[in-house]
């Protein structure tokens, strides 16, 4: 197999960004993820916190929360890429409604299966990026690519794409930012290696003025409507009215019929996704990714597993508003266990018992509609739209 073929299967990287603004807001990336040729869809790691994308065991995306429970904590990998991301923080982000700008240094990495502790296939390195999908143009200050353990198996380096040739050997290297340049890369061809093609840069350009050819990293210039989020893709329109279709994992689940389908993506589409960094209830969370986003809760703590957290959730039969109906089968559960991580229903706070203070809670939940409290798209459809 050609590492073009390879890299298309398991290594293109993505960019979603959401909503629209007149002036620069800033932005919280919570999505990153890429579809092959053959149309499996995969996610690319990248550290972050409870805000953004990984709260609990109902998100897949592989980000890295120092703070939260798995899958949001869950690197344990040891190879170098992965250890250097965890210790490398976040950029901020801003989208004024027409550039994407990245402050800081942001890295990023596939690995086989979408794992973040599996092999680690390849990863990028930016600081201080732009995109502007209008003008079709990326800056940057600086962009490295490091190579992870997966492609040396199959005699391949991603990075430098080249065949490692008969020795199994890589002869081969590239040295970044030449000249002070983000996208300039100089490479040597050692050995018996093999050009398969240009090496990795930070976007998609011709040979010229002492720089090689590179196919690019980010080459997100297409911005695909959506109420939620801001998403940037390497390709028009993708889905129509996905909302959290877009965020990986949401298929299916909830109970029930899902409006999302099983594929979201074309094939060969990579993406960003990015959320107003808007957190209306100061709990950590923002509200695109909040399961309760006016009422507190910082463990996103979802008994039902319907999308509303359970400090919003007094909904016990499910019809759609919290009634007297909904007291008596309260009544029934207080003093009754509520185990991690799970939890009682009843246990609104989710601190282990239901008790007095559940009931305190519910009382003021009398009258609500909790779907229209979750930030989430799995409980209501169409999507709400965030600020």
């Amino acid at each position: 197999m050609r590492l073009k073929s390879i890299l298309a299967t398991l290594v293109a990287s993505a960019t979603l960004i959401a909503a629209t603004a007149a002036t620069a807001a800033p932005y919280k990336l919570v999505g990153s993820y890429q579809r092959s040729s053959s149309g499996t869809l995969s996610s690319l790691m990248f550290k972050a916190g409870a805000a953004q994308g990984c709260p609990g065991p109902t998100y897949t995306q592989p980000c890295f929360n120092p703070a939260g429970p798995s899958p949001g904590g869950a690197w344990t990998a040891t190879n170098g890429v992965a250890t250097e991301i965890i210790a490398a923080g976040q950029p901020t982000w801003d989208w004024n409604g027409s550039t994407l700008t990245a402050t800081g240094l942001f890295w990023q990495a596939g690995s086989i299966s979408s794992n973040p502790n599996g092999t680690i296939v390849i990863g990028d390195r930016f600081t201080n990026f732009t995109i502007t999908p209008g003008t079709t143009t990326t800056t940057g200050a600086t962009y490295e690519c490091r190579e992870g353990t997966f492609l040396e198996s199959v005699n391949a380096n991603g990075c430098l794409n080249i065949d490692q040739g008969a020795d199994f050997t890589d002869n081969s290297s590239a040295v970044y930012n030449v000249g002070a340049s983000a996208n300039c890369v100089n490479r040597t061809v050692g050995g018996d290696d093999v050009d398969t093609g240009p090496p990795r840069g930070l976007f998609t350009a011709v040979a010229g003025g002492g720089c090689d050819a590179v196919d690019g990293s980010i080459d997100f210039y297409n911005v695909v409507p959506n109420p939620r989020f801001l998403i940037l893709a390497t390709a028009p329109a993708i889905v129509v009215n996905a909302g959290d279709c877009y965020m990986f994992g949401r298929n299916g689940l909830t109970p029930g019929p899902s409006p999302c389908a099983a594929d979201i993506a074309l094939v060969g589409v990579s993406y960003l996704i990015l959320a107003p960094d808007v957190d209306t209830d100061s709990d950590g969370v923002i509200d695109a990714l909040d399961n309760c986003s006016a009422r507190s809760n910082a463990t996103q703590v979802d008994s039902d597993a319907d999308g509303v957290g359970n400090r919003c959730d007094g909904d016990f039969n499910n019809n759609s508003v919290v009634n007297s109906q909904d007291y008596v089968l309260f009544r029934q559960q207080l003093g009754q266990p509520s185990v991690a991580p799970t939890y009682n229903k009843a246990d609104i706070n989710a601190n282990g018992v239901v008790n007095s203070q559940d009931y305190v809670l519910f009382r003021g939940l009398l009258g609500s509609s909790p779907a229209t409290e979750s930030g989430l798209c799995n409980a209501t459809w169409p999507c709400p739209v965030n600020p």
